[in-house]
């Protein structure tokens, strides 16, 4: 709950306390909506959301939705519009089963309607939590995902008459001022900053080495699973066995020392296969320099040494013409 209340808070209220843990109530995240056509024909539509909280605080009754991507979702504002609209629906569908049974006196239009003209429904904010390591490249909204060339010259009718729907896309890449967190949310989204580089992100636990050198086990999932290490989560578990917090600051730091030992090693070995590609190549120069000699003094021509040339060294007839032009004397 304090995660949760922290990180609507930071996005809404940048930072202000407003929502508080007591205040939220975690609800079924199941929209199992029932639709009806003209026919009376019905149709089950189910989707499942993240999470879902109930919030009764200064404004009285909303329902806040987080929805987490890894990948980019090219759809996410139709789909963002669906879960939003199942849930609309859903408050209408319990409002009205509260009112069957009991003796209220309902007018056609109420009874059509399944909604009585005084009910109210409360508000649904919902944000995209994003925490893939490539940028967000997707449209932020439903305008976005239509085609410009078909809407050329339309934009004051679609403002008119097509409501735009918005996603509230928080992007892990640009998180902006931490400090607007209050939870263990600021050091987990700060580590996110670094996460493309190796150095920084042993440099960023050191500077919060008090909080680093003791992560409990449900912290360090969630660093695992923002970070994209399952390496980093193999090597700690394999080595700490969960009997106590985990110090991260020195796996991290062994994880990098272990890439640049690594790195080092390729590099070296590196060099040692270019060196032995090199002397390979200064070998099979030699052999075809001799060959064309031997060749041109058993009276052979270019065009028929070129050709033996190819077959013997297994090359392209272009490849051996070459040589054989380098080395005819």
């Amino acid at each position: 709950m304090d995660c949760f209340a922290d990180f609507f808070n930071a996005k809404l209220f940048q930072g202000r306390q407003t929502i508080l843990p007591e205040e939220l109530e975690e609800i079924n995240s199941e929209a199992d909506i029932l639709l009806e056509d003209k026919a009376e024909k019905t149709k089950a539509v189910q989707k499942y959301r993240d999470v879902v909280m109930r919030w009764r605080g200064s404004m009285n009754l909303v329902l806040l939705a987080c929805e987490n991507q890894k990948k980019v979702h090219y759809a996410m504002p139709v789909r963002n519009m669906l879960y939003d609209s199942l849930s609309y629906t859903e408050q209408i569908r319990q409002l009205w089963n509260q009112h069957e049974g009991k003796e209220i006196k309902l007018t056609q239009e109420e009874y059509l309607s399944r909604f009585r003209k005084g009910d109210k429904i409360y508000p649904i904010i919902t944000l995209v939590w994003y925490y893939g390591l490539e940028p967000w490249d997707g449209s932020r909204d439903l305008y976005g995902m239509f085609s410009s060339q078909e809407i050329a010259g339309m934009e004051e009718l679609l403002k008119k008459y097509v409501p735009n729907y918005h996603i509230n896309l928080v992007d892990a890449n640009n998180i902006g001022d931490i400090k607007r967190f209050q939870t263990d949310l600021q050091q987990i989204f700060g580590m996110l900053k670094y996460r493309g580089d190796k150095e920084k992100l042993v440099s960023y636990t050191k500077e919060e080495k008090k909080y680093f050198q003791h992560v409990n086990q449900e912290t360090y999932f969630v660093m695992e699973e923002l970070l994209s290490s399952k390496r980093l989560l193999n090597q700690v578990a394999s080595r700490e066995e969960w009997k106590e917090d985990v110090d991260m600051c020195k796996a991290l730091e062994d994880l990098y020392q272990e890439g640049v030992e690594k790195g080092r090693e390729e590099g070296r070995e590196e060099g040692r296969e270019e060196g032995r590609e090199e002397g390979r190549k200064e070998v099979r120069e030699e052999m075809c320099k001799e060959f064309v000699e031997v060749c041109q003094e058993l009276g052979a021509s270019k065009e028929k040494t070129s050709s033996k040339l190819a077959g013997k060294f297994g090359m392209d007839l272009e490849s051996a013409s070459e040589l054989v032009g380098k080395y005819w004397k």
